[in-house]
C-alpha cells in the first residue's frame, strides 16, 4: 500500500497511491512516546499552534490560506496510536494546488511558530489553555466514550496506555509560554517526523523538501519493542456514578497479541466471533436470549492486543451481564468455532479492511499503524494473515484473554443494587 522512499535518522517519508481521488493527502507527524508529564503539553501545544505561525499570523490568515487552496481542508491535532502519542499537521487539497505550495503550508505550521522572546505569545497561550479546559470538561458528555476511555485507563494500569493524550486538567495551570517553547523546541529537534503522501507518484519527490527541515540531532529514544508480559494481576472492578438513566458496563481483556504477527489477525478474528457484528455470541447471547442489555458489541484497540466489550444495561443486571460475557468467552476457547462462522467472520472483516483502498483518510491511517507497529508493508499481506487463520488459532486466543478490568457507569439511584 506504501512505499518508502527514503530513510533518514529522523525523517521518513512514506507515498500511498492516490490516482484514482479527486485530492492529495499530506499528513506530517511527530512520534512522541506517552508519557503523564508531556502529555498535556502536547496536547496544549496542539491548540497553540493552530492559533497562527510567522507565515499565517493568526488563524484567520491561515483558513484564508486554505481557502485560496481550492477550499483545502487542514487540522492539527493529537492522536493516539498504542503506546504513541502523535502532533499530527493534516492538510487535503485539490489536485489543482500544486504539491510545493501544500508542502510549503504544512512547513508553515510545523515549523514557523509564534514567538515573543523565546516564548509563545501570553495572549494566545491564555486562550487555548482555556480551549484546552473546556474540551477536557466537555469529553465527559459523551458517557460511552468517557466509559472507553476510563476502562481502557484502569485495564492498562501500569502501561503508557493508561495515559490520556487528550491531557489533563490538572496539569494545564502549570504551563506557560515559555515552557510550552522550550518543550515545542525539544520535539522540533529531536523527535522521529513521518510524513505521508497520498497522491501520483509523479508528485511525491516534491516532499523531499521537508526532509531539510529536520537535519541531523539524536532521535528522541524509540519505545522499545513490547514484549509479551505475564497478566498475574487480579482484575479490578470500578464503579462510577453520572447523572444518566442507562447503564454502562465495559470489561477489559489482555490477549498478548502483537500488531503484525500471525496472533493479531487471530484476535481480530476473534473479536468478530465474540461481539464484533449482530452475528456475534455476545449480541445473540446476552442481547437476543438473555434480554439483558440494549446494545453490546466487542472491539480491539489499535497496536496492541486488548480487547474490549462495552454494553447498554440497567445497573442492576451489571453482575449477571458481566458473568454472561465470561461464559461467552470461556465457550470460544473450549470449541473450535465451525467452518461456516469462521468463514462468515473472516469475510467481513475482510470486506471491511478491503474497503480502506477506496478512502484517502482509512488508507493513511492503516498505513501509519503498520508503520508504527512494524508490521507488514501493505493492505494483502495483513489480509493473507486473516485469510489463514485456524478455528484453533482462534481458541487458543480466546483461552489466553485475561481480564484485566470491570468498569461500571451508572446513574446515582440504581447504583446502590449493582452490586448485589
Amino acid at each position: 500500500m506504501y512505499t518508502l522512499e527514503r530513510n533518514t535518522p529522523r525523517c521518513r517519508i512514506f507515498w500511498l497511491e492516490g490516482r484514482k481521488f479527486k485530492t492529495n493527502l499530506f499528513l506530517l507527524f511527530f512520534e512522541l512516546p506517552l508519557k503523564r508529564d508531556t502529555a498535556t503539553k502536547t496536547a496544549l501545544l496542539a491548540e497553540v499552534l493552530k492559533e497562527g505561525c510567522r507565515h499565517y499570523p493568526n488563524g484567520r490568515a491561515i483558513a484564508t490560506a486554505a481557502e485560496e487552496m481550492y477550499g483545502a481542508v487542514w487540522d492539527i491535532s493529537i492522536i493516539k496510536k498504542g503506546e504513541k502519542q502523535l502532533l499530527l499537521f493534516a492538510l487535503e487539497a485539490a489536485k489543482a494546488v500544486d504539491t510545493e505550495e501544500g508542502v510549503a503550508f504544512l512547513k508553515a505550521l510545523s515549523a514557523e511558530p509564534l514567538v515573543e522572546q523565546e516564548a509563545f505569545p501570553p495572549g494566545v497561550v491564555k486562550r487555548c489553555k482555556e480551549i484546552l479546559e473546556k474540551k477536557l470538561a466537555a469529553a465527559k458528555d459523551d458517557k460511552q466514550q468517557y466509559a472507553r476511555k476510563r476502562c481502557l485507563q484502569e485495564g492498562a494500569k501500569g502501561t503508557p496506555l493508561e495515559i490520556s493524550a487528550e491531557g489533563y486538567e490538572e496539569d494545564i495551570k502549570e504551563i506557560d509560554g515559555k515552557i510550552l517553547y522550550e518543550y515545542y523546541t525539544n520535539i522540533f529537534e529531536h523527535a522521529p517526523v513521518k510524513v505521508f503522501f497520498c497522491g501520483d507518484r509523479g508528485e511525491k519527490s516534491k516532499l523531499a523538501a521537508l526532509r531539510k527541515i529536520f537535519p541531523g540531532g539524536e532521535p528522541l529514544e524509540r519505545l522499545l519493542e513490547e514484549k509479551e508480559r505475564p497478566c498475574t494481576a487480579a482484575p479490578v472492578f470500578i464503579k462510577e456514578h453520572m447523572p444518566m438513566e442507562q447503564a454502562r458496563l465495559l470489561m477489559a481483556f489482555d490477549t498478548t497479541a502483537r500488531w503484525g504477527k500471525r496472533s493479531y489477525a487471530a484476535m481480530l478474528v476473534l473479536n468478530q466471533l465474540f461481539g464484533g457484528d449482530p452475528d456475534s455470541l455476545l449480541f445473540q447471547s446476552l442481547r437476543e436470549k438473555e434480554g439483558l442489555c440494549y446494545d453490546i458489541k466487542s472491539y480491539s484497540y489499535p497496536l496492541t492486543g486488548r480487547l474490549f466489550v462495552q454494553t447498554g444495561i440497567q445497573a442492576k443486571d451489571a453482575k449477571k451481564s458481566a458473568v454472561e460475557v465470561l461464559k461467552a468467552l470461556e465457550s470460544l476457547g473450549e470449541e473450535p468455532a465451525e467452518a461456516k462462522r469462521l468463514e462468515q467472520a473472516k469475510t467481513a472483516l475482510l470486506r471491511q479492511y478491503q474497503t480502506i483502498a477506496d478512502q484517502p483518510w482509512a488508507m493513511a491511517d492503516f498505513s501509519v499503524e503498520q508503520v508504527l507497529g512494524g508490521g507488514e508493508r501493505g493492505l494483502e499481506p495483513f489480509l493473507a494473515h486473516i485469510r489463514n487463520v485456524t478455528a484453533e488459532e482462534v481458541c487458543r486466543m480466546a483461552n489466553k484473554a485475561r481480564l484485566k478490568a470491570i468498569y461500571l457507569l451508572s446513574g446515582k439511584e440504581a447504583a446502590g443494587n449493582a452490586g448485589k
